[in-house]
């Protein structure tokens, strides 16, 4: 009989979803959205972006986030009108950025996020962390080896 797999997509899909509700969570009253902080932090950490045909392929292909071709144009729409981003239409001549705004914002969401983060994270070994890291990283490779 065939053992069950330690670990299975199952379990990185409920893990996942945990983090995402205490992402929610941290976010609620705040008026900004999963979204917003995700691409936020996209903009911020990988960007600007010369191209935002690229920003807009990268996001779309972000299954987590759930976003359509249609829904990344909207989102990204909405935060230039907000004025937390520029240069975002796939259009654009681009940089698509993160505007001063923008980066303030996800300033001050982090600042919410990081007590949840702590204590979600703060009792794991570090090393077990760099383990669970590496494996993450390794099965996302994989995935895209496999596609």
């Amino acid at each position: 009989m065939a053992q069950t797999p330690t670990l299975t997509g199952q379990d990185i899909a409920e893990a996942q979803g945990a983090v995402t509700r205490l992402l929610e969570r941290s976010l609620a009253g705040t008026g900004a959205t999963r979204h917003d902080y995700v691409i936020l932090r996209v903009l911020t950490t990988r960007g600007p972006f010369r191209s935002p045909k690229e920003l807009h392929e990268f996001l779309a292909g972000q299954q987590q986030l759930g976003l359509t071709t249609e829904d990344v144009a909207d989102v990204l729409a909405g935060m230039e009108q907000r004025g937390l981003a520029a240069g975002t239409g796939r259009d654009d001549a681009g940089p698509a950025e993160a505007t001063p705004e923008g980066a303030a914002l996800l300033a001050r969401l982090t600042q919410l996020v990081v007590p949840a983060t702590r204590q979600l994270f703060g009792g794991f070994d570090p090393d077990d962390l760099a383990t669970a890291h590496r494996v993450l990283t390794q099965v996302i490779e994989r995935a895209d080896q496999i596609n």
